[in-house]
């Protein structure tokens, strides 16, 4: 069985490592270093960390951890631009499962948010197909766009 809770600043070294293994693991082309994963999850720690929980096993070992922004929007408060992430030595287990559920309720009782959207991988069925099995849909509508800050400022 697995707890969630808030995560803690001591937490996120731990949890650093678990969501570079787990990046990594999914897309060893684009490999997360632990420093840059470790400056992420501060980000979002110091973001809103009300909406930054962790999955524990019964020894109180972290094991993966759900992160989320709640923001206003055209047609109310929307929760956004989440990262969850599980260690790979408990995937597939229901954890990333167990912490979505708990985010969307708490952002659906807390701020009231009736919509979550996010960002996932277009190259690979996984974790995309997790995704729509659990009614999620890619949005026709939208697509992310990118640059380098270099180039785009030399063409401004």
């Amino acid at each position: 069985m697995y707890s969630l809770r808030l995560v803690k600043k001591d937490d996120l070294e731990t949890l650093s490592k678990i969501f570079s293994d787990s990046f990594t693991n999914i897309s060893p082309d684009k490999p997360w270093e632990q420093k840059y994963a470790l400056e992420y999850l501060k980000y979002w720690f110091e973001k809103q960390p009300d909406m930054f929980l962790c999955a524990c096993d019964d020894n109180d070992n972290l094991v993966g951890a759900i992160a989320t922004n709640i923001k206003p929007w055209r047609t109310g408060m929307r929760c956004t631009d989440g990262v969850v992430f599980v260690d790979i030595n408990f995937q597939k287990r229901g954890i990333a499962t167990l912490l979505l559920k708990e985010i969307i309720s708490k952002a659906k009782d807390k701020y009231g948010v009736e919509i979550f959207e996010a960002i996932t991988f277009s190259e690979k069925e996984f974790p995309l197909t997790w995704y729509e099995k659990i009614g999620l849909s890619v949005d026709k509508g939208a697509v992310v766009i990118k640059g380098n800050c270099k180039d785009l400022l030399e063409k401004l």
